[in-house]
């Protein structure tokens, strides 16, 4: 089968590897669309994982072998694949904190989403593996794992009738959270982005307000807003130093400032305590997500409420995928790329 294999941020190959084999328990998925996650971006561009690797973990595509021992799906099943499963017992999980379970961290699909095929192992055929109704493409299934994080990242600030939330930056996991605060109960989305074509999009899938904080005061903005207050929460969906800066600034006294992307490694933020303590700012994060948010993400996929389509901007294939890195790592052109093995 062919595979995308990551060797180094200019050397991505794409090379014959043997089709996996798949045990009890387990399934076979030809891959038919693959998201090109930011955290792949990262990985990649960062070399923070060790070689040779195919990456990939946005999977949707068909059955096409089941394992001694599967009984909820069979050969042709069109499906979705989360390539983390949490232990749901540790004292991680019993707090929340599922990402930081290690089974979670120790679990995952094989090889990546970026190949022909991929083996699902039991413990992911068990707990994250999803039929698609046949409303859904493949497309639109690659993003139910990306749907389903931004879902359990909101479900830590429980928004209130009349919240003003703020996402900074407009890419694609800035768009699914500005769409899932508005079908969760918030009253008003401000999206910020320098990228005048990506606010224009945010403008489409709902938000109040969109700015571009190179070019306008987004403070001034959200305090008229608000009546003065200052936004409830502030969504950082962007992975910049500065970008967390001005989120702390947009929240009222009391509200939350959510880090919902990565920055790169070594990163500092510098940061006057007293905000915190005088005017109870919170500062949390959120990563990645559980079998319960990716069945919440498929049930509001199948409504049609969620708009993913308009997200998606680019396809490439396996032999392409060094092309679509670059384009992702520009952001001025893209939202979500699809790769299509």
């Amino acid at each position: 089968m062919k595979a995308a294999v990551y060797y180094d941020p200019d050397d991505i190959r794409c090379e014959e590897l043997l089709r996996p084999r798949i045990g009890k328990g387990e399934i076979l998925v030809r891959v038919r669309s693959c998201g090109l996650c930011g955290t792949d971006v990262s990985k990649m561009v960062e070399k923070t994982v060790a070689v040779p690797i195919v990456l990939g973990h946005e999977v949707a595509g068909d059955v096409v072998e089941v394992g001694e021992g599967v009984k909820n799906f069979r050969s042709g099943d069109r499906v979705c694949v989360a390539h983390h499963v949490p232990c749901f017992t540790c004292h991680y999980c019993r707090h929340g904190n599922h990402s930081l379970c290690e089974q979670f961290r120790s679990t995952n699909i094989d090889p990546g989403g970026f190949a022909e095929y991929i083996r699902v192992p039991a413990l992911n055929v068990k707990n994250t593996t999803f039929l698609l109704p046949e409303n859904l493409s493949y497309e639109e299934a690659s993003l139910i794992e990306s749907t389903a994080c931004c879902l359990r990242a909101i479900k830590r600030y429980p928004l209130q009738p009349g919240d003003t939330v703020v996402v900074v930056g407009a890419g694609p996991m800035g768009l699914l959270n500005l769409q899932l605060a508005l079908l969760l109960g918030a009253d008003k989305v401000v999206a910020l982005d320098l990228m005048e074509q990506r606010l224009k999009v945010a403008e489409k899938l709902g938000a109040t307000q969109s700015l571009n904080p190179g070019q306008e005061d987004p403070l001034e903005a959200v305090k008229q807003l608000t009546g003065g207050r200052g936004a409830d929460l502030a969504i950082v969906a962007v992975g910049k130093i500065t970008a967390i800066a001005q989120a702390i600034k947009l929240v009222r006294g009391g509200g939350t400032v959510l880090l919902f992307a990565e920055s790169p490694p070594h990163s500092l933020l510098s940061l006057d305590p007293n905000v915190i303590y005088h005017s109870e700012v919170s500062l949390i994060g959120s990563y990645s997500s559980t079998p319960q948010e990716q069945r919440m993400a498929l049930e509001l996929m199948k409504t049609g409420k969620l708009k993913v389509k308009e997200l998606i901007t680019h396809r490439f294939p396996l032999e392409k995928l060094s092309e679509a890195v670059v384009l992702a790592r520009g952001a001025r052109e893209s939202l979500k790329i699809m790769i299509t093995p």
